[in-house]
């Protein structure tokens, strides 16, 4: 685990590039250009993790080595596109700079996407902790469950990012009905691919976990994972269509409030209050669907109910 997660933030700085990149071209209409690159990243990502782990037997390190590769090549084209790209937003260090103006917005926007970024994280960090307390094969299947169901979140991040991109564009324009079309569309295209990827994760769990790890035990438990959990990602991907629709309108500080309570404040609750009455692994396994269910819901009642949208044009 260590040194995965060394590896890993030794790739900070290119994850960094990689994202304000993909963000950048994305915000004027290259779409096709990052899901390329990023699509190519998966393969490579793929390659990589059986070469390291499945050849070379590098098991987490191999893992965090081919993580690295991969942020750094994503992030070496986005850079080399920004480069060549056409018009006014084509990338010249030698312009660059920092405008007084334009920083306080992308803070006023920003920081609370990244402190929703972060509650991901300190969330993970508490299940980790309890996965942990279950022995050495749990927690290599948590950890082989999480590689396998890896595209799954890179296309569903990317459908977040492609509705937040939409959404800002036609409220720029003051399309606001347009804006409503595309996240309906956009939760449609969500429910079917990810659907479609959960289903093929489910039924292959057991086959494509024996490709990294030729362990029965650990391969009993990632499969146990998966079933638990992969049934809901579809579920999760409204959370990210509501949080990035609304963020295309500049109102961040909401959809912030919301995941915190609904990845942080009950999942603590959860392990805390209501895993001592059983604590097995499968009860832990629940705290995902259960508040993926509740948090998509309320998204879903404020992206409705909510004035957001009139918050962002008062």
């Amino acid at each position: 685990g260590v040194a995965y997660a060394r590896c890993y933030f030794a790739a900070m700085v290119a994850a960094l590039l990689l994202n304000m990149g993909t963000a950048l071209l994305r915000a004027v209409g290259d779409t096709r250009g990052p899901a390329v690159i990023i699509a190519s990243g998966c393969l490579v990502n793929v390659v990589l993790d059986i070469i390291f782990v499945a050849v070379l037997h590098m098991e987490a390190l191999g893992c965090g080595i081919a993580v690295a590769l991969t942020i750094c090549s994503n992030a070496t084209m986005i850079v080399l596109r920004m480069m060549r790209a056409p018009g006014a937003w084509r990338l010249s260090l030698s312009k660059l700079g920092i405008d007084r103006g334009i920083c306080k917005s992308m803070i006023s926007c920003g920081l609370p996407l990244g402190f929703q970024s972060a509650a991901y994280s300190i969330s993970n960090v508490l299940i980790q902790v309890s996965v942990n307390s279950f022995g050495a094969d749990v927690t290599t299947a948590w950890g082989l469950s999480g590689r396998l169901d890896g595209i799954i979140w890179m296309v569903t991040e990317a459908l977040g990012v492609s509705i937040t991109t939409f959404s800002a564009q036609n409220f720029g324009a003051r399309n606001y009905e347009r804006m409503r079309k595309g996240y309906h569309t956009s939760l449609v295209l969500s429910f079917m691919l990810i659907g479609g990827l959960s289903a093929v994760l489910l039924v292959f769990s057991g086959p494509l976990s024996r490709l990294f790890v030729d362990d029965a035990s650990i391969s009993a438990y990632t499969t146990t994972i998966l079933h638990f959990i992969a049934p809901f990602y579809a579920i999760f991907s409204i959370i990210e269509n509501a949080s990035g629709s609304i963020r295309g309108a500049g109102v961040s500080l909401q959809p912030m409030m919301l995941t915190i309570f609904g990845t942080v404040v009950l999942r603590v609750i959860w392990v805390f209050a209501i895993m001592p009455f059983d604590p097995s692994l499968e009860h832990l396994l629940l705290v995902y669907p259960v508040t993926w269910l509740i948090t998509a819901t309320m998204f879903t009642i404020y992206h409705h109910s909510g004035n957001w949208l009139g918050r962002a044009t008062a």
